[in-house]
């Protein structure tokens, strides 16, 4: 953690890296406090609920999931952690990037199996049907 610039974690594994119990958004805050002074931020993996997301220099915040039948929680995780990366590597913001990642872990564990990550058209699609761009920002 000392030299991460970001950290993504499950809630569980959030606890256990924290040292401590808590809702999402102060998991978050809780091991950005632990990561060293380059630290951006630190997202918690929240399941269906979404994820919650610190920034140095900033609070915490909740990222609200999206709705789906999950048939297999199978690599949601890694869907969401690759697609948050590349949004933030693309110059999304990162509640954009977290609100991207989110759709794309809601369309992942819809799929049997570990290797279910969608294409971005698909992540795009799940975005604007629920009134968000690609960028992860309010279309309205």
């Amino acid at each position: 953690l000392a030299r991460a610039a970001w950290t993504s974690a499950n809630a569980p594994e959030a606890a256990r890296l924290a040292g401590r119990e808590g809702p999402g958004e102060a998991l978050a805050a809780a091991l950005l406090a632990r990561m060293g002074p380059g630290a951006e931020g630190a997202v918690v993996r929240l399941g269906p609920e979404g994820c919650a997301l610190a920034l140095r220099g900033g609070g915490a915040v909740r990222v609200a999931g999206f709705p789906v039948a999950a048939l297999d929680v199978n690599g949601a995780g890694d869907a969401h952690l690759g697609v948050f990366a590349a949004g933030l590597i693309r110059g999304l913001s990162p509640e954009g990037a977290a609100r991207r990642a989110n759709a794309a872990a809601a369309i992942a564990v819809t799929r049997p199996g570990p290797a279910t990550a969608p294409r971005a058209a698909e992540t795009d699609a799940m975005l604007a049907r629920h009134g968000f761009r690609p960028d992860g920002t309010p279309a309205r």
